[in-house]
């Protein structure tokens, strides 16, 4: 993992969420390993912000480093 970034904003529906955009190495963003890392990170998410006690709910978007090199887009950065 490279890092995690948040926001806290409305999601679909109009409930208050916090979206977390996790930027992943590329070698942890293969397809035969992009499954178990974010697993792990979920969970340790989940672990360390307790979001529901907040009243939020989560929701994880994943990227790898070379994508983000190529979208170069600041919310990631």
């Amino acid at each position: 993992m490279v890092l995690i970034r948040y926001s806290l904003e409305s999601d679909w529906t109009g409930d208050p969420s916090i979206f977390f955009r996790v930027l992943l190495s590329d070698e942890a963003a293969k397809p035969t390993r992009l499954h178990g890392v974010a697993q792990r990170v979920a969970m340790n998410l989940e672990r360390e912000v307790d979001v529901e006690s907040f009243g939020l709910h989560a929701y994880l978007n994943f990227r790898s480093k070379s994508e983000q090199d190529n979208l170069k887009e600041p919310a990631w950065a």
